[in-house]
């Protein structure tokens, strides 16, 4: 009786042999590798295989990434651009900040953001001056923006007198372009000081040397 328990102890194992990880044979594998593109089976490589950790983009790679693919700057303009400046991600943020305004300025904006000091302010300044005036033009807004040595300022003097006065963007960028290389028409109604007078040297007469006494002089 005890025998017979041990043949179908034996027969209930096999029936409980484990099944192999993959559902399919070497086989199967061979006709799936025919009838399925050649996606199905990277995926499936995927799968099996680990992918390497991802590698932080330096900011040279970032801006040449940026500049290729959301301004639409050929390879060759973006490594001339990214390789000769100081800050690769202020360029390329300059860039794409005037292609998504205008792409057709993007090869003067890409030219105009190398030339400046501060190129996110002058994306910045071109934003806010087209947005913000009524007729100004996108190319001439670009060239006044390069030529200011601050262009958060100067942004802010064109569309704050834009707003209170009817003269046309172009004369107000003018004025005040003028205005910051001669600071003095920022205030033309202020009365410079007097120059301070002169004061008098008081002038110490010089004594002359007493003579040395002569010798043949002298009382013996």
């Amino acid at each position: 009786m005890s025998r017979q328990n041990d043949i179908g102890r034996r027969s209930t194992f096999k029936n409980l042999t484990p099944q192999p990880f993959f559902p399919f044979s070497v086989g199967q594998l061979a006709i799936t590798k025919s009838s399925v593109p050649w996606i199905a089976i990277a995926s499936l490589l995927a799968l099996v295989i680990p992918n390497r950790p991802a590698v932080a983009l330096n900011e040279f790679q970032l801006c040449a990434a940026q500049l290729v693919r959301l301004a639409r700057v050929s390879p060759e303009g973006a490594v001339a651009a990214c390789s000769d400046t100081l800050n690769p991600k202020e360029i390329s943020r300059c860039v794409v900040t005037i292609h998504k305004l205008t792409p057709t300025l993007t090869p003067d904006a890409l030219v105009a953001c190398k030339r400046v000091r501060r190129p996110v302010e002058l994306s910045r300044c071109m934003f806010d001056i087209t947005d913000n005036t009524r007729d100004s033009q996108p190319i001439t807004v670009l060239d006044y923006c390069r030529r200011s040595l601050l262009p958060l300022r100067y942004a802010q003097c064109v569309v704050g007198l834009s707003r209170e006065t009817d003269f046309s963007s172009g004369q107000v960028m003018e004025s005040c372009i003028r205005a910051e290389d001669f600071p003095g028409n920022l205030y033309p109604n202020v009365v410079p000081l007097p120059p301070q007078k002169p004061t008098v040297p008081v002038i110490v007469p010089k004594i002359p040397p007493t003579p040395p006494a002569n010798p043949m002089n002298s009382n013996f």
